[in-house]
């Protein structure tokens, strides 16, 4: 008798709730399966409050209302990537 097979997992999906970095690098809202996308691990090393922006779906509502509440760990983040985008910490990778 054939033992029941498991539907295969779906892949994780995460939103980037960010800004949207320059030169099209990631745009905000961006949907992504399966992780975090390879090419922007140079990024994320220099800005690791970036990597906080992305969250499942289900998040996207309350990550939203967070990052507008002035002083939530989200809208600090959101701040943060915000600095590191106008200091041209992106000059080099663009």
């Amino acid at each position: 008798m054939a033992k029941p097979t498991k539907a295969p997992a779906k892949p994780e999906r995460f939103i980037y709730c960010g800004p949207s970095l320059p030169g099209g690098l990631l745009q905000r809202y961006t949907i992504f399966k399966g992780g975090m996308p390879g090419h922007l691990n140079d990024v994320i090393g220099k800005c690791p409050a970036i990597k906080s922006m992305f969250v499942p779906p289900a998040r996207l509502q309350a990550v939203t209302a967070a990052i507008q509440a002035t002083g939530s760990l989200e809208n600090l983040q959101y701040k943060e990537i915000q600095k590191f985008i106008w200091k041209g910490g992106l000059k080099h990778d663009v």
